[in-house]
């Protein structure tokens, strides 16, 4: 059961991690693209390693990474053949590596609100006895 876990981590980030990828490049959010602003839609990259982490039993941190690096060859394939490049290949892939980061950073984010539940719950119970 666990292994099972495990790989459901990884494909369900895999999987979220291309689909924000895709749509965010597609066009199809409204990401605007003036001049020195920063990419606000990188911060949605922390929702699938935050659900990844969820999903997975053991290796919370390797799982949402595991699975995005496995999305970013698949991305940067599908943007640079099937959607008009905007960019050159060197800004999509590190564009592709920030995000990379980001789904990481969700899933620190639920290990540390985790670790602060638990730390909560453990406070209360001893506070009641």
């Amino acid at each position: 059961m666990v292994g099972y876990r495990y790989w459901v981590g990884i494909f369900s980030c895999f999987l979220l991690f291309s689909l924000v990828f895709l749509v965010q490049k597609s066009g199809t959010v409204g990401v605007t693209e003036s001049e020195h602003h920063g990419e606000t839609g990188l911060l949605l990259f922390i929702l699938p390693g935050f659900i990844a982490s969820y999903l997975s039993s053991k290796q919370r941190i390797l799982c949402p990474l595991l699975g995005a690096l496995c999305a970013v060859p698949l991305c940067l394939i599908i943007r640079h053949f099937w959607l008009t490049p905007g960019h050159s290949f060197w800004q999509e892939l590190a564009y592709a590596v920030s995000a990379v980061f980001w789904c990481v950073l969700g899933g620190m984010l639920y290990l540390l609100m985790r670790a602060m539940i638990h730390a909560w719950q453990r406070f209360s119970v001893r506070k009641k006895n």
